[in-house]
């Protein structure tokens, strides 16, 4: 069996039980173990446990940045040259966590969400390393909407704050939604709550400059 097939066991396995179980609870030997690798692979692949969890974060961010962009393209298109609104960027994102945080089929969330939240508690400096402001989505969606409040540039926007309060926000949709409540009206109302949410965070530091 080649190397790749391992490490991505080795990540996928890491995954499902740091989330289950969290992050410190889950020791390198349950790791191998279920991915039928030896102890030592994951020093070999990764170089730490703390390495692996850097490295699947990384990647799933990197699947939540590529969604966004796909759906901030698609809203720029739909907009046919008219500047998008706070609600068309808002709902990009949380269209785009919801569809890759939440499984419809089986009305559970990903591995993925409960994983974030394990290292928001338990690993946060890894957490912060792992998601890049940087990326083309993230850049796109706080270059887009800069443009909806002119005085306030990328930097002014705090684009940690504000996607901290997106993500808090979204995953709090995919409880709702995973409880099996009034799915429609209940996510329409925590979306119209983030939106509503992130004009008043616009509108707070639009005054503080005016001010």
């Amino acid at each position: 069996m080649g190397p790749e097939p391992t490490r991505q066991r080795l990540l996928l396995n890491a995954e499902r039980l740091m989330a289950e179980k969290g992050i410190a609870a889950t020791s390198v030997r349950e790791i191998t173990d279920a991915s039928g690798a030896n102890v030592a692979s994951v020093n070999y692949y990764f170089g730490s446990k703390s390495d692996l969890l850097l490295e699947l974060l990384k990647s799933r961010f990197q699947q939540l940045d590529a969604e966004l962009l796909a759906r901030l393209e698609a809203v720029k298109s739909e907009r046919n040259g008219s500047p998008p609104g706070i609600e068309d960027l808002t709902g990009a994102y949380f269209d785009a966590l919801v569809n890759l945080g939440f499984n419809a089929k089986t009305g559970q969330r990903d591995p993925f969400i409960y994983l974030i939240q394990r290292a928001s508690s338990e690993q946060e400096s890894v957490l912060i390393n792992a998601q890049d402001y940087s990326a083309a989505g993230i850049s796109k969606l706080f270059d887009m909407l800069a443009t909806t409040v002119p005085e306030l540039d990328r930097d002014t926007l705090h684009p940690k704050m504000l996607i901290g309060l997106m993500f808090t926000t979204s995953v709090d949709a995919m409880e709702a939604m995973a409880a099996g409540e009034d799915n429609g009206a209940m996510v329409n109302a925590i979306r119209a709550f983030l939106v509503a949410g992130v004009k008043a965070y616009l509108s707070s530091l639009k005054r503080s400059i005016d001010t």
